[in-house]
This record gives structure tokens, C-alpha cells and sequence, in this order.
């Protein structure tokens, strides 16, 4: 990052931490500086690894009293957010501009000085790509846009009455899902530093809660999702990818819950992969269905819910892939019976593909 940037940065967060705020906010406002590094997770990637500097500008919702999640995640705040980052290597990874949400809340301490848990996603415009004629040492990324996706832990100080110190560790993942390859993708490890400010007051009048309604949970779901998958960079190749799913549901509270499930996965991708000399393999379901079993972690924020699990597969043909699988995601209430889902599949790392589906909830089976 330039001096002028830096500069720059430094002066909009000593003007953020001039406001005049009050104990609570509609909205707030931040800046913080993000110093990391990029981590090369595979041996095509690592001579990606440098040293990155960037800043994210931010704004955030802090009420929620209304919503029912208010009662169980505390100093609750959805944020929306600017990123730029410099990945240390101008001609071959270059820059990031990203815009991003991120939901965060406290795990441990006080009110005015706590541990949070932030979890975000978003998108990302990387400058820099795989090119076969001009940058084919890059590759991680082949496309210029990437989704991403951020875990991270911040530490919120109360310094003073106007002031809110953010500091902490994180780690940014940028990938395309393999819509287009090559795509190892990028892993930012990083650290947060910044403020944050109040901007919009709270209404001192009392508040209606009394239409707030719990929201009704089910222990079956069956979903039905889509991918779409490109491969062999030099001659690219797409494929369809179609997964049929079952999850029963353990509620922890009314905003959390674990989950079992069983996934049934057509990917036609394992005789290509496996037979790497023969450019039209024969494609079946004995060579192509991937059986799975796993357990995972639910989020509730009212429609929306944030998930993550571990899967082991049964079938594995031709063991082209890890033993064991992961997914990230994200789901939205359509009705009380029916949601839209979006995973991102990852094996240790590597993204093998974004899912997209519907899924249908209920309590029992008929007899």
C-alpha cells in the first residue's frame, strides 16, 4: 500500500473517533487496517505468498431489539463493508476490491469490553488472474470476480464514551467455486485494527415487541441443489453437478443447532479426473456417485441462517478427491416450509464448488 494511502486511512480514522456519540445507536461507522499475509494452502499457490496490507471501510447496524435473535446474541451487529486490499505481488495476484456483509456478536465479557465472533461474506474484484500467455504463474484464481468468505475474532474496547476500539485476528478466503479454473483460491490471514463510531441515534421511546414471534423449528430437511463446474484450464470442460440431501436437526437454542445428514452427489467430474490420458471417459453412475455423511452447525438471524459442516464420504470413486469434506454457507426462509441454499464445498482448503438449491422442512414422516 502507498503512503498516500496510508496517510489517508490514518487521517479517516482519527476523524471517525471525533464524533460526539451517546450510549446507543441505529447505526455506526468504522474504518480499520488490515496488515496480513497470503497464505499458499498448496504447492501451486505458494509462490503466491507475500506480505498485504488494505483497509475496509464500514457501516453497521446495532439495533435489533426487534428481532427475536436479540435475545440470545448480544452486541449483535450486521455490517456492510468497502475492502481493499494489496496482495504484495503486483504483477502476478495484484489488488482486491471487495464489497462484503458480516454478522458479529459477543462470545465473552462485559458490555463496553468483549470478545466477538464475526462471520462474513461477499465478493471480490481481483486485478490479477491466471492468463496462459501473460500470467500463468498465478495459479490460484482464474477469473476476475471471486466470492469470498471471513472468520474472524475481534476484541471491541470501549476507550471512551465516543470511541470503540476493534482489534483482532481473521482469515479472508477468495474463490470462484471453480466456475472457472484454475481456482486454488487465495487465503488472507490477517489482523484488524480500527474504530468505530455511532452515527444515528436510538429512539429513547419504548418498543413494541409484542408482535416478535419465535420462529417454528422443524428436525427434517430435504434439499435438492445445483452446481456448475469448470475443469482443465488449458482446454476447459464444464460440468453439471447434482446433490440430493437429508439433515435432521437438534435444536441447541431457538437461534442455534446442530445437524446430521446424508448427501447423495452426481459429479461427473471423477473419470476425467481419474483418467487424465482419455479425453472422453466413460461417464456412469458407478464411476460418478459420491455418497456422504455429515454433521453440522446452524446460525439462525430470523430468514437467514449461516452454516457450516464436516462431511466423510461412503462412495469416493476412484478416491479423486480427500476422505472428508467441508462446506460454508448460507440459507434464506422462503416460507415456513421451504428455504434457498448456498454452499460453498471445500476439500481442506480447496473450493471444489458452489451449490445452489431448495430445500423443504417438516416435522414428521407420514406413515
Amino acid at each position: 500500500m502507498c503512503t498516500s494511502i496510508k496517510r489517508k486511512l490514518f487521517f479517516l480514522i482519527i476523524l471517525l473517533g471525533t464524533y460526539t456519540v451517546h450510549a446507543q445507536y441505529k447505526w455506526a461507522a468504522g474504518a480499520m487496517y488490515l496488515p496480513g499475509f497470503v497464505f499458499g494452502h498448496r504447492d501451486d499457490s505458494r509462490n503466491l505468498e507475500a506480505h498485504t496490507q488494505g483497509f475496509e471501510i464500514s457501516i453497521s447496524k446495532l439495533d435489533h431489539s426487534t428481532k427475536y435473535f436479540s435475545k440470545y446474541y448480544k452486541r449483535a451487529e450486521v455490517g456492510f463493508e468497502f475492502i481493499y486490499l494489496d496482495l504484495g505481488q503486483p504483477k502476478l495476484s495484484g489488488k482486491v476490491y471487495g464489497l462484503g456483509t458480516n454478522f458479529q456478536f459477543k462470545i465473552a465479557g462485559r458490555k463496553t469490553n468483549h470478545l466477538a465472533l464475526r462471520l462474513g461474506t461477499g465478493v471480490g474484484y481481483l486485478t490479477k488472474k491466471f492468463d496462459i500467455e501473460t500470467n500463468r504463474q498465478n495459479m490460484a484464481i482464474g477469473s476476475n470476480w471471486n466470492g469470498n468468505i471471513q472468520l474472524a475474532l475481534l476484541y471491541n474496547a470501549q476507550l471512551t464514551p465516543k470511541i470503540n476500539l476493534k482489534t483482532g485476528l481473521g482469515i479472508t478466503h477468495y474463490s470462484n467455486g471453480s466456475i472457472r479454473t484454475p481456482n486454488l483460491g487465495i487465503n488472507v490471514p490477517s489482523l484488524f485494527v480500527g474504530l468505530q463510531t455511532g452515527i444515528i441515534k436510538l429512539s429513547k421511546s419504548g418498543l413494541d415487541t409484542s408482535s416478535i414471534i419465535k420462529p417454528e423449528r422443524k428436525r427434517h430437511e430435504l434439499l435438492l441443489n445445483y452446481a456448475y463446474k469448470e475443469k482443465f484450464f488449458a482446454n476447459p470442460r464444464t460440468f453439471h453437478i447434482f446433490n440430493a440431501a437429508y439433515r435432521y436437526n437438534k435444536s441447541i437454542n431457538p437461534i442455534r443447532q446442530w445437524y446430521l445428514g446424508t448427501d447423495l452427489v452426481w459429479d461427473p467430474t471423477h473419470p476425467y479426473s481419474y483418467f487424465l490420458s482419455d479425453p472422453n471417459p466413460r461417464v456412469g453412475i458407478d464411476n460418478s456417485t459420491e455418497l456422504g455423511v455429515l454433521i453440522g452447525h446452524r446460525f439462525d438471524l430470523g430468514k437467514f441462517s449461516m452454516l457450516s459442516d464436516i462431511g466423510f464420504y461412503l462412495l469416493n470413486p476412484y478416491q479423486t478427491k480427500y476422505f472428508t469434506y467441508q462446506r460454508l454457507g448460507f440459507r434464506y426462509s422462503l416460507s415456513k416450509n421451504l428455504f434457498l441454499n448456498t454452499t460453498l464445498k471445500i476439500h481442506f482448503g480447496t473450493a471444489d464448488y458452489f451449490e445452489w438449491g431448495l430445500g423443504y422442512t417438516f416435522n414428521k414422516f407420514k406413515k
